[in-house]
């Protein structure tokens, strides 16, 4: 069908996109698709129910309340508005354009990318600065955007999203956009089969035939997902190494997800990222339409990358580390090119969006400098031990927190995959806590974890003394539940100094 055509973007659509479509039996062929106003419509206000304006007005006063009571509020106020009005996400998601990011790992470092440029470009924008991705947290966010009578007062949309919520935000919202990050194994105990989260999404795209999905090329189990739809498929990827020297991670989804196979990789950046081909059925990588090639110098916080859009290529200031953010910053600008915005307000948001609270904040606790590193799964900590690695030295001063509530999965059986032995180093001071402490002593033991230099603080008040005390820096490591009832306590008496990224 020729070239791909010049990425020309008039003043109003259509948009010219490279979307691979359908696999074929050698792998993935390129086409040109033109992107016209009939995918991105823009569904009409209509005069919303009795019901509907009562949801969102004891939303908005349960959600007062309990923010007054030092409450987030994100998830009850939504849960009370869909026991009023079930339709309630669909009712207000009527007038909006609406872009949902999803995955395993990264949605909400790449949500908050997206709802920078949106803000930046288009005034404001419905999100949840708290990350609550579940039905009731959209729910409330939907609400707190409209007026009593239902009229919404922002244009767009940005929905970061659970993966199993996919299912029922989609048909309700009908976004033009969906990005999926990425897929893994972590979520067993929740979906109980790896491929559960996957169907979920393919569900979920089938029921908005006209939402465009920017899926990761790199991950066979993402890619996969464009097996089974209809819809346009925007692909993304990176082709660098994101570290210096690279953790060996865990076997996962190495086998062919079509034939099970063992799959070749020409190159690999973690855990099943990579450029694979099945030498069985012949299933092979994505052309990505949108890539990193490079990584041209590597900061603290930041990094220059070099990104191929459509064969054209850009240099980028991205507001994250050099490492497992760059597939966020990737995923976020092939998302804002997918809804039709300009690469270079993509790239502005990239440059100075403002991360999340609760990851990679770094307190100053009576002068020992304390920052906070939260781990969610095996693959997402290991790029938390990758990153430490990079850094040249191993922490001397470790906190190691484990829960086991529905927000961390209930299962703490991924914590023995973690290369926790390349950071422990023969002197490492290590204090450990969370319910499931227990776990976490263990595994630290067995990594190499001296007995006299481990002790268990189950109290978050008493823990901040701890670190008070030390004098020297200390990394914590901790997941959801434990990582957010520590912070609880630190902002008590300190405020961050300094954020990071997911």
């Amino acid at each position: 069908m020729g070239s791909i055509p010049h990425f020309v973007r008039p003043t109003t659509s259509p948009v010219f996109l490279s979307v691979n479509l359908r696999p074929i039996s050698s792998g993935y062929r390129n086409y040109p698709i033109l992107l016209t106003d009939k995918h991105f419509e823009t569904r009409g206000e209509i005069a919303m129910s009795v019901k509907t304006n009562a949801a969102i007005a004891i939303c908005k006063a349960s959600h007062r309340a309990m923010r007054l009571m030092g409450r987030t509020a994100r998830a009850l106020p939504g849960k009370i508005a869909m026991q009023i009005d079930p339709d309630i996400i669909a009712n207000l998601s009527r007038g909006h354009r609406t872009i949902v990011i999803t995955g395993t790992n990264g949605k909400t470092t790449t949500t908050h990318i997206v709802q920078q440029a949106i803000i930046n470009t288009q005034g404001g924008a419905a999100y949840d600065p708290t990350s609550t991705n579940l039905e009731q947290g959209i729910a409330t966010t939907l609400c707190l955007d409209s007026t009593l009578d239902g009229k919404r007062r922002s244009e767009w949309a940005v929905i970061e999203s659970d993966e199993g919520a996919t299912k029922t935000i989609l048909p309700a919202m009908k976004p033009r956009v969906m990005v999926v990050t990425n897929l893994y194994r972590d979520q067993v105990d929740r979906y109980t089969s790896w491929t559960t989260a996957r169907d979920y999404i393919v569900q979920a795209a089938k029921s908005s035939p006209d939402t465009v999905l920017v899926l990761n090329a790199d991950c066979q189990v993402t890619a996969s997902i464009a097996d089974e739809v209809d819809n346009f498929v925007v692909w993304f990827g990176v082709e660098c190494p994101v570290y210096d020297e690279g953790v060996a991670d865990h076997d996962e989804s190495v086998r062919c997800v079509a034939c099970d196979a063992e799959l070749n990789f020409a190159s690999r950046t973690f855990a099943h990222l990579g450029d694979y081909s099945c030498p069985s059925c012949g299933r092979a990588h994505a052309l990505p339409d949108i890539a990193c090639t490079a990584i041209e110098s590597a900061r603290e916080k930041s990094c220059t990358l070099l990104l191929r859009i459509l064969g054209q290529e850009y240099t980028v200031e991205a507001n994250v580390r050099a490492g497992y953010d760059v597939y966020n910053a990737v995923a976020a600008v092939a998302g804002l090119v997918a809804t039709g915005m300009a690469e270079q307000d993509a790239f502005r948001a990239l440059a100075h969006f403002t991360h999340a609270a609760h990851r990679f904040e770094i307190f100053d606790v009576e002068g020992t400098r304390t920052r906070l590193l939260l781990m969610k799964n095996t693959a997402g900590c290991n790029q938390l031990v990758n990153m430490l690695v990079s850094e040249g030295e191993t922490p001397q001063r470790l906190v190691c927190l484990l829960g086991a509530e529905i927000m961390d999965g209930l299962s703490t059986d991924w914590i023995q995959d973690v290369r926790w032995e390349k950071i422990i180093g023969p002197d490492t001071q290590v204090i450990v806590g969370g319910p499931k402490h227990d776990d976490m002593r263990a595994r630290l033991v067995h990594a190499g974890v001296r007995a006299d230099n481990l002790r268990v603080q189950t109290d978050y008040a008493a823990l901040v003394r701890d670190i008070a005390a030390i004098g020297q820096p200390v990394t914590v490591i901790a997941n959801c539940s434990t990582i957010e009832a520590l912070r609880l306590e630190l902002v008590k008496r300190y405020q961050p100094i300094d954020y990071w990224s997911e």
